[in-house]
């Protein structure tokens, strides 16, 4: 007789990888934009100790870059809370009906 999957330890790992992405995300725009704001605020500043030095349109392009980057950070860890919290209410109440 075939065994079944272990979905229990699969959606484990799942909601351990989507956790984790939703904490990465956090920090990462966290420190992208408050490096964003000292950047606007400060223009003498050197944007992460020189990090992105090598983005070529001088500092308007370096703040760009991390815009974008807090940006693409707030989504990704913006998705995995909204997909860990859809799980969490699947797993809790599996014949709930939707409507």
């Amino acid at each position: 007789m075939p065994r079944k999957p272990d979905t229990g330890r699969r959606n484990a790992m799942r909601r351990g990888g989507l956790g984790a992405l939703e904490a990465v995300g956090m920090v990462i725009t966290a420190l992208a934009a408050q490096t964003v704001i000292r950047g606007l605020l400060d223009q003498d500043s050197e944007l992460l100790w020189g990090v992105f030095n090598w983005v070529p349109g001088g500092p308007v392009g370096r703040l760009i870059l991390l815009g974008v980057i807090a940006l693409v950070a707030m989504v990704s860890g913006g998705w995995a809370h909204t997909r860990r919290a859809r799980d969490a209410e699947r797993a809790s109440d599996p014949g709930a009906f939707r409507g």
